[in-house]
């Protein structure tokens, strides 16, 4: 399987942090079934604030690329009378 240009690490995906949390959440509820509807709000709370972080980050790093891909361009487009 050919590698793509830019590997970002795994545990940046949002699938990856969607499929974790209901991993961690399920064993949660497994030793604590009593408490399984606030174990699920609270996970799910947390999840939320996980991917929009990751978002945010994927977001600027984005952008930041952009920009430096510009920089050179717009220098040598300055640089020209």
């Amino acid at each position: 399987m050919p590698q793509s240009p830019n590997p970002r690490p795994r545990w940046t995906s949002r699938k990856f942090i969607m499929a974790m949390s209901a991993q961690v959440t399920a064993l949660i509820v497994l030793f604590w079934p009593g408490q399984e509807q606030a174990i699920i709000e609270a996970a799910t709370s947390v999840t939320s604030l996980l991917v929009i972080l990751a978002s945010s980050l994927g977001y600027v790093a984005s952008e930041a690329m952009i920009d430096a891909r510009r920089l050179p361009r717009d220098l040598g487009q300055e640089a020209k009378p």
